[in-house]
Formats: C-alpha cells, sequence, structure tokens
C-alpha cells in the first residue's frame, strides 16, 4: 500500500502538515494535520510498504511495544482509507 496522491510535508507552527502537491492538488485540496509519528508513517507511505513494516519502523524508532504500534497503525490507515488516501 501507498498514499493515493504526492504529498509534501511541512511544519506550520512546529507541526507536520501533509499537502498534497502538483495535480493531485486539484484532487485532494486539504491539508493534513500529523504529529512525529503521522509523519513518520506518512513518509513510509510515501513509497509502496506494508503495515508489518510499518509496525516494525516504529517499534524500531520509538518507544512503543508492538501491540501499542499495531492498534496504532490500525487506527491510522482507517481513517487514510475512510477519506480515500490509499493505493493497496
Amino acid at each position: 500500500m501507498k498514499l493515493k496522491y504526492n504529498f509534501v510535508v511541512r511544519n506550520i507552527d512546529g507541526r507536520p502538515v501533509a499537502v498534497a502537491v502538483g495535480k493531485d492538488n486539484a484532487e485532494f485540496n486539504g491539508m493534513i494535520r500529523l504529529n512525529d509519528t503521522g509523519k513518520f508513517i506518512f513518509d513510509l507511505l510515501s513509497v509502496d510498504t506494508t503495515e508489518a513494516d510499518i509496525v516494525a519502523g516504529l517499534t524500531d524508532n520509538y518507544e512503543v511495544d508492538k501491540s501499542e504500534a499495531e492498534s496504532a497503525v490500525k487506527e491510522f490507515l482507517q481513517k487514510l482509507r475512510d477519506n480515500g488516501l490509499l493505493v493497496e
């Protein structure tokens, strides 16, 4: 799976925000506010990846256990799916 649109992530007032760029901005004209882990997941989703790889990335880079990471990743990915932002 990966992000459906080409996003750029910038910091606005110290918080990461994702904005679709180029022709994708015509289809998704909005911003997505992220936290640091959300930005990390967004970065991983810029190329084709798996849910298991995202969970492994979180447990390797953040102080979180596997079950906590799995739950957070499932919730985050579901929000992206609900908004049509993933290609699977």
